[in-house]
Order: C-alpha cells, then structure tokens, then sequence
C-alpha cells in the first residue's frame, strides 16, 4: 500500500506533496519513455563493413534487446506506483479548498520551496506572516487528515 512509505503522518504529508509533480511527470512521460525502448529494440545497429575483422560480441543484440526489456519492466513499475500514488494523493488533494491548495503549493511544490514562500504570500493575501503560518498549519493538517484519517 502506498501509504506505508509515509509513516511519520506530518512529514508524510509533506514527502507526499513534494512526490507529487514527479508523480505527475511520470505519468506524462512514461507513453513516450516506452516507445522510445520499442524503436530501440526494432532497430538493433548494422555492423560497420570495413574489411578488417573485429572483435565484437556475438550476443550483443540478445544482451541489447535483454536490457531494453528490463528497462520497460522499470517505466511499467515506476508507473503504476505513480498511479497507486495519484489515486491515493488525488481525491485528498481535491477536496482541499483553492487556497489550502494555493498555500500547500507555494511551500512545498513550488521549485523553490518553502524559501520565501510567507513573504510572497504576505504579500499576495495581505496577512500577517502568523496569520500566513496558521494557515500553512491548518491546511496541512487538513491534507494530513484525509490522507492518512
């Protein structure tokens, strides 16, 4: 289950958010990542023709095409994890307010973050950096709450 790789609930959460955009990424690419190794395994490398012997692997397109499988064993897991984790993250992530999920976002998904995250938003909502803390702690104990209950 994919709650097991969260276990302390507040640092959880945190670890869930900031897996999110790589989650999401994965999810975007994988199609392509996976057809890239197909092409790579339908085109396996002509031999040069130089007249001069070489000394080359007899089992190099068998090994190519073993490592290409192997490869596409990796992207399918690593996209169901992602999937597992979307299903698991995303209907939490819905039911959160647009400025719990505004806040959440610009202290821990943004590329930055957290680093000058109060200020901008001080600046933005125009609160008080306590009010803007209070609201980060709130919305975070809310994801907090419906992911793990």
């Amino acid at each position: 289950m994919i709650a097991l790789k969260y276990i302390n609930k507040n640092a959880a959460t945190i670890a869930a958010l900031r897996d999110y955009h790589n989650m999401r990424f994965i999810i975007n690419n994988t199609t392509e990542d996976i057809k890239d190794v197909y092409e790579k395994m339908h085109a396996p490398r002509v031999p040069k023709l130089s007249g001069m012997p070489s000394a080359r692997n007899p089992q190099a397109g068998a090994d190519k095409i073993a490592s290409q499988i192997d490869r596409l064993d990796i992207l399918r897991e690593r996209y169901n994890q992602a999937m597992e984790y979307m299903s698991w993250f995303g209907p939490a992530w819905s039911s959160l307010t647009d400025s719990e999920q505004h806040i959440l976002s610009e202290f821990y998904m943004a590329d930055n973050q957290k680093s000058g995250a109060t200020y901008r938003l001080m600046s933005e909502l125009q609160y008080s950096e306590s009010h803007i803390e209070r609201l980060r702690a709130y919305a975070l104990s809310h994801l907090r709450s419906k992911l793990f209950g």
